[in-house]
C-alpha cells in the first residue's frame, strides 16, 4: 500500500510539474509580427498548402487569444467561433507561432512545439481530444505554396505596420475581407480599446490614377453611415435606380453621403440622408442644373430639399437636412484618400439583414445588394463596436485600406 501511495505521489508531482510548466510557458504578451518577416517565419509560411485560399501567421498565438478575449468587441466573436469550430487552446500553443489556413475542406492549424508541450498535446489528441484533424504538429503532406506566390505576398507586406497577426487572402479568395484586389495582405493589431487593420494589394497598372483627398474625412456623429470620396465608387451608379434620378452626375467628381436611416419597407429600399458636394463654380452649376431637372419631374413623385452650409451644397430626398445641419462633426483618423467611411455597427447590422432579403434591391441595384450582403458578413460579429471607420488610398502601385474598430 505504501508503495502505491509513493507511486501515486510521484504521478501527481509529475502532473503538477507539467501543469506548472504549461502555465509558466504560456506567454501573456504578444511578440507581434514585424515586416519584413524573419527567416523562421518565412519558413513556417512555406508550409502553407497550395490549395489554401487564405492563411494567417500569429506569433505567440496564445497571447493574442488573451487580447481578443479582453477586447469587448472580439470577446463574443471568439466564443462564438469556439462553439462551432475546433481550435487549439492557449495551453497547447504556449509560446509557439501558429499558422492557420483555410481551403475547401475547412480551417487547419500548424504549430511547432517544444518537446514537453508536444508530448502532452500528442497524448491529449491520442485520448480523443476535440481537435480532430484540424491541428497539425508537422508540416502537411500536401503540395506547398509556390515560392513565387509566397514571394509576391511577402513583397506586398514589406510596408505593413507591425501587428499581432499577418493575414493573407490569396487570388482565389472571393467575398472576404478586405474589399480590395487579390492577393491582399493584412496586419492586425488588437488592444482593449480598438482593433486596427491595414491591408495592401497591388493595383491594376492599366487603371488611371484616382483622385484622392489629403485631409481627414469629416463624419457626422449621428449618422448610421457616413461616407466621403474623391473618386466615385461604382456603387453610386446603382443609386440612380434607388432614387429614380441620376445622382451620380453630382458625385462623379467626389462628394459625400450621410445616411441616417434606410426605409426598408419599400420594394426598393431607399437611404434617408444627405448628399453633399463642395461649393465651387463648376459644382454649383452642375448642382443647380440637377435640381432644376428634378423639380421639373416632381409629378413623378421625386421630391428634394436643398441647403448650403460650411462651403457645401446639400441635397436630400427626404427631411434629413435639418438633422444634418444640427449634427456634430467628427474628424477621421486618417486622410480620406480615395474614399473614407464610418458606420454605427449596432444600428447598421439589423438593417443590412433586411437589405439582404430585398428582392427589389437584388434585381434593380445589384452592386448595392452585394455590398450590403458582404458588409453584413464582415461586421455581423462586431455589433459591440462603438464605431467602424475605414479609409482607402492609392500610392500609384499599391492600394492600402486602413480600418479602425473602436471598442470604447
Amino acid at each position: 500500500m505504501r508503495k502505491l501511495f509513493v507511486i501515486g505521489g510521484i504521478v501527481l508531482a509529475l502532473v503538477a510539474g507539467v501543469i506548472i510548466y504549461l502555465i509558466a510557458t504560456t506567454p501573456k504578451t504578444s511578440a507581434g509580427v514585424r515586416f519584413p518577416l524573419t527567416a523562421a517565419q518565412r519558413a513556417l509560411l512555406a508550409s502553407v498548402p497550395e490549395s489554401a485560399e487564405s492563411f494567417a501567421l500569429i506569433p505567440t498565438a496564445a497571447a493574442l487569444d488573451g487580447k481578443l478575449r479582453t477586447n469587448p468587441v472580439t470577446a463574443q466573436a471568439v466564443e462564438g467561433w469556439e462553439r462551432s469550430h475546433s481550435i487549439p487552446s492557449p495551453w497547447m500553443v504556449g509560446g509557439a507561432d501558429l499558422l492557420a489556413w483555410r481551403d475547401s475542406s475547412g480551417t487547419r492549424y500548424l504549430i511547432r512545439l517544444d518537446p514537453v508541450r508536444s508530448a502532452v498535446v500528442r497524448f491529449y489528441m491520442m485520448l480523443g481530444g476535440d481537435l480532430g484533424d484540424t491541428l497539425l504538429l508537422n508540416a502537411p503532406a500536401a503540395q506547398p505554396i509556390s515560392a513565387g506566390a509566397l514571394d509576391q505576398v511577402l513583397k506586398l507586406a514589406e510596408k505593413l505596420p507591425p501587428g499581432d497577426a499577418f493575414v493573407v487572402q490569396r487570388s482565389g479568395s472571393r467575398g472576404a475581407f478586405p474589399p480590395i484586389a487579390r492577393p491582399a495582405v493584412t496586419s492586425l493589431s488588437v488592444t482593449s480599446d480598438e482593433i486596427l487593420l491595414t491591408s495592401r494589394a497591388a493595383r491594376d497598372s492599366e487603371e488611371p490614377a484616382p483622385m484622392q483627398a489629403t485631409q481627414p474625412a469629416q463624419f457626422m456623429r449621428g449618422a448610421l453611415l457616413s461616407a466621403t470620396f474623391a473618386t466615385m465608387p461604382r456603387i453610386i451608379e446603382d443609386l440612380n435606380r434607388v432614387f429614380g434620378t441620376r445622382v451620380s452626375s453630382l458625385l462623379e467628381n467626389g462628394g459625400s453621403m450621410t445616411i441616417y436611416d434606410v426605409d426598408t419597407h419599400k420594394f426598393l429600399p431607399r437611404p434617408l440622408g444627405v448628399i453633399a458636394v463642395p461649393d465651387d463654380p463648376v459644382r454649383r452649376a452642375a448642382f443647380e442644373d440637377f435640381v432644376a431637372r428634378v423639380r421639373q419631374g416632381e409629378s413623378l413623385g421625386i421630391h428634394i430639399q436643398t441647403a448650403e452650409q460650411n462651403g457645401q451644397l446639400l441635397l436630400s430626398f427626404d427631411d434629413s437636412i435639418n438633422q444634418y445641419k444640427n449634427d456634430a462633426i467628427d474628424r477621421g483618423h486618417w486622410p480620406a484618400g480615395k474614399w473614407a467611411v464610418r458606420a454605427d455597427s449596432k444600428r447598421l447590422v439589423p438593417i443590412l439583414s433586411k437589405l439582404g432579403d430585398s428582392i427589389g434591391l437584388r434585381i434593380a441595384a445589384g452592386r448595392v445588394y452585394r455590398s450590403a450582403r458582404d458588409l453584413k458578413r464582415w461586421i455581423e460579429a462586431l455589433q459591440e463596436a462603438s464605431s467602424i471607420e475605414a479609409a482607402d488610398s492609392d500610392d500609384g502601385n499599391v492600394e492600402e485600406l486602413k480600418v479602425r474598430i473602436g471598442a470604447k
